[in-house]
This record gives C-alpha cells, structure tokens and sequence, in this order.
C-alpha cells in the first residue's frame, strides 16, 4: 500500500490544483541570532580587550574619567604618559570595533531590517567592515590633517594640544560606553534599544563637554572664535560626513 502512495502524484490523490507544502520549521531566527556565532566571539574578544584596559590601566583611567568631568586636573596626566598612550591605542581599538559591532547590530532589529530588506543587498558583516575602515581612515586623516595645519602655520605646539584633548575625550567616552553596547549587541531588540538611549545619552553629555574644552584651549591659545568655529567644521563634521553619507545614500 506504501509503495502504491508513494507513486501517486498530489494531483491525482488530491486534485489538479492542489500542491506539496514542504514542512516549515517553526523556530525562526531572528535578531542578534541572524549574526551567527563569529559575531559573538568577536564581541567575547573586544569585552575581554576591555577588561585588559581596566585591570592593567586603572590609575591612569581614574585621572581620566575625572579630568573629563572636571573634578580632576588634567595636568596630572603627564605622570602616566606612556600609560596615556597605550590607553589610547587600546581604546581606540576597542572603540572602532564596538561601533562596528553596534552598526551590525543595529541592522538586524526587526524595524530596521524590514526598512533595509527593500534598500540595500549589503551583508551586515560587509557593512561592520566599512564602518571599521571608515573611521580608522577618519581618525588618521583628523590627525593627518592637524599635523599638517600644524607643520604650515607654525602651530604645531597648539595643533598638538588639540589631538590631545580629542583623543583624551574619544578614549574616556569609549570606556563609559563599552559596557553599553556590549549590552547592546548581545541582547535582544527591547533591552538593546535601552541600552542604545543610555549610550546616546553619555555620548551627547561627553560630545558637549568635548565642544567645552576645544572652545576653552582656543581661547586660551587667543585663537578668535572664528578659527574655532573652521575647526569644528573641517576637522569634526566635514570628515563625519563624508563617513555617513554613503550609509545615508
């Protein structure tokens, strides 16, 4: 009787307009899940990273932290100049990365993904790996590009206390946030969004404290406030925008 089923076709047992559905498993993967395993370790090897910074740097990242609220005096900082250094190298590994990893995230939650299906055939592995590229290149071309106005107008001194401020800001903000997006990119879409709320709001707080403290080194240079205003617009957001307006084509 088996082997008289199996020669029948679903049109003759059922009708000619009838047709085979193939079994559909009802766990559909959604989500972070979507990134696969890889996506996991690389966020396992970034918090590990980051672990590595707190435990081995913690005095100079204490000195930091409060020279970024102002309860410290940054003047200290040149007790631990080599630890400063390393600091920044490290965090600003870890920071290129983690945005990375939170860009990828961020376009597999269900709103978004449901916008991107219909725009773009980009993998978000793709995307993380531009984004990683993009704002290494942005980093050194700011620091190129300080160097060089340094080199040409006899500034290199003030162009070198500029980079300073800035990196101190990126490395300080970084280790604020990393706890964030790592919370972020490893859960689900209800607790990552308040997770990304939480991280906006450290990075607003630190971006005006940042707008702050390059104001107050060009006044204090005697720079006019034009030359600070052409600053932020060609070393800030001129870069910045030429990162996200391929994303936001």
């Amino acid at each position: 009787m088996e082997q008289v089923l199996n020669t029948i076709s679903a049109e003759e047992l059922f009708g000619a307009t009838s047709k085979l559905v193939e079994q559909v498993d009802d766990k559909v993967v959604s989500g972070v899940a979507l990134l696969g395993s890889w996506y996991q370790v690389a966020t396992g090897v970034v918090a590990l990273l980051f672990i590595f910074i707190l435990v081995r740097y913690s005095g100079p990242i204490r000195l930091l932290l409060s020279s970024l609220v102002g309860g410290g005096s940054r003047s200290d900082l040149h007790i631990f100049s080599a630890e400063i250094r390393n600091i920044e190298i490290f965090t600003s590994l870890t920071g290129v990365s983690l945005l990375s990893l939170l860009v990828m995230r961020f376009m597999v939650m269900d709103r978004v993904a449901a916008v991107l299906d219909n725009v773009s055939d980009m993998s978000a592995w793709m995307v993380g790996g531009l984004t990683f590229a993009g704002l290494f290149a942005v980093i050194f071309a700011e620091r190129g590009m300080l160097y060089l106005v340094g080199w040409v107008s006899g500034q290199a001194k003030a162009c070198s206390n500029i980079w300073h401020i800035k990196i101190i800001h990126f490395s300080t903000t970084i280790i604020l946030l990393t706890p964030l997006i790592i919370l972020a990119v490893l859960t689900e879409d209800n607790i990552a969004q308040f997770a990304l709320y939480g991280a906006a709001a450290v990075g607003i707080i630190a971006l005006i404290l940042f707008i702050k403290d390059s104001f107050l080194l060009f006044r204090s240079q005697r720079f006019s406030i034009f030359h600070w205003i052409l600053y932020l617009c060609a070393l800030e957001i001129f870069p910045l925008s030429l990162l996200l307006a391929p994303i936001v084509r």
